[in-house]
C-alpha cells in the first residue's frame, strides 16, 4: 500500500474518532421527581348488631301452638364497609323435623307474618308460609330482595313477625323443630355504563 493511501486512511480513520467523541459531548440541565403511590380496593362488609342470644340463635321461638303469633323480632344489617351496597338480598332456607327427628313438612306451617325493611313491609316475603318462600326462591333461581342503595356506616333495621298458622289436624306437628337459616347477601352497586 502506498504512503499517500496510508496518510488518507489515517485521516479518515481520525476524522471518525473525532466525530463519535464530539457527537457524545452533549450538556444539559435536567432533575426528577419520585412519588410513591397506592392503589386500594374498597370493601363490602354486612355486619350484624342487636343479635346477642345466650345460645347462639339471633331468634329462638319454644313452645309455639297452632294460632300463635310470635313476638316481633327486630335487628340490624350494617354496611361496615368503604363502598355503597348496591343491592342487600335474603336467603332464606330451613329444615323441618318431627318428634323423632324425621324430615317433615313442618315450613308449612310457619308463616312470616310480617317482614318490615327500614318500616316498609317486604311484600315478597310477608304473608308467605316458609315453604312458599323456598319454592318462590327456587322457581325464580335467586333470594329475595330487601332493600337497595346502602351507604357505608348505615343500617338497615328487620323487623319480623313470625305465625304459627291454624288448620284443621295438626297433631303430626306436636314436638317439631324447624332450623332456619337466613344468610343476608349485600352486593356491590353497580353504575351503569355510559
Amino acid at each position: 500500500m502506498s504512503i499517500k493511501k496510508n496518510i488518507i486512511l489515517g485521516m479518515v480513520t481520525g476524522l471518525v474518532g473525532m466525530s463519535l467523541i464530539s457527537g457524545g459531548t452533549v450538556a444539559y440541565f435536567s432533575d426528577d421527581v419520585s412519588t410513591q403511590n397506592q392503589i386500594m380496593s374498597g370493601t363490602i362488609d354486612l355486619g350484624i348488631k342487636n343479635t346477642s342470644d345466650s345460645e347462639g340463635f339471633y331468634f329462638n321461638f319454644k313452645d309455639k301452638k297452632p294460632g300463635d303469633i310470635f313476638e316481633k323480632y327486630t335487628f340490624q344489617l350494617v354496611n361496615d364497609g368503604t363502598l355503597n351496597i348496591g343491592k342487600l338480598f335474603l336467603n332464606s332456607a330451613y329444615e323441618s323435623f318431627d318428634k323423632d327427628d324425621k324430615p317433615n313438612d313442618f315450613g308449612s306451617q310457619i308463616k312470616i307474618k310480617e317482614l318490615k325493611v327500614n318500616g316498609v313491609i317486604n311484600t315478597q316475603l310477608t304473608d308467605r308460609t316458609l315453604h312458599q318462600i323456598d319454592a318462590i326462591k327456587n322457581k325464580a333461581n335467586s333470594p329475595a330482595l330487601l332493600i337497595t342503595d346502602i351507604k357505608p356506616n348505615n343500617n338497615v333495621e328487620i323487623e319480623v313477625i313470625f305465625e304459627f298458622i291454624e288448620t284443621e289436624n295438626q297433631n303430626k306437628y306436636q314436638g317439631n323443630r324447624l332450623d332456619l337459616n337466613w344468610t343476608f347477601e349485600a352486593v356491590q352497586e353497580v353504575e351503569e355504563s355510559k
